[in-house]
């Protein structure tokens, strides 16, 4: 079973002059959260984390990154919707995932909007995105990576 976990990049950044991967480099609290999932033992196997970026369109969590501040638009996500939404139909079917969970802004998740991948898993209910204000998708991320955390260690890899 394999799992993503999809998340928009973040304002809050780590600043140095020199490039980091990603998940070092962004500081949010969204990123708080799987740092502390990573750190404490909870971030469920075989999970893959990709984040859309407002400068760099869809990398991992492992991609080396500048420092940058470049914000998120309605114009820029749609500057970026084929290449991000190509990349993810790629990324997609390269996986076969299983369970795929999306914490995005309306704004980023425009900038999928022509993925075919992503809407046919929305379809076939294997994505689950978070709703409502920062807190309450914050809470529902989290619970989602206890949850899949301890069913993946119920289950033989």
């Amino acid at each position: 079973m394999q799992r993503l976990l999809l998340i928009s990049c973040s304002g809050t950044k780590k600043h140095d002059p020199f490039p980091m991967q990603a998940l070092a480099r962004y500081d949010g609290t969204t990123y708080k959260i799987i740092k502390k999932a990573k750190r404490e033992g909870y971030w469920p196997q075989r999970t893959d984390l990709f984040i859309i970026s407002a400068k760099y369109g869809l990398i991992s969590e492992d991609t080396f990154i500048e420092d940058y501040d470049q914000k998120m638009s309605k114009v820029r996500a749609l500057e970026l919707q084929s290449e991000v939404s190509q990349a993810l139909d790629t990324l997609f079917l390269q996986k076969g995932y299983t369970q795929i969970f999306v914490n995005m802004g309306n704004i980023y998740t425009q900038s999928v909007a022509c993925s075919r991948e992503f809407l046919k898993a929305r379809q076939d209910g294997i994505l689950q995105e978070a709703v409502g204000g920062i807190g309450e998708r914050l809470q529902q991320t989290k619970m989602w990576l206890i949850k899949t955390a301890n069913a993946a260690a119920e289950i033989p890899q």
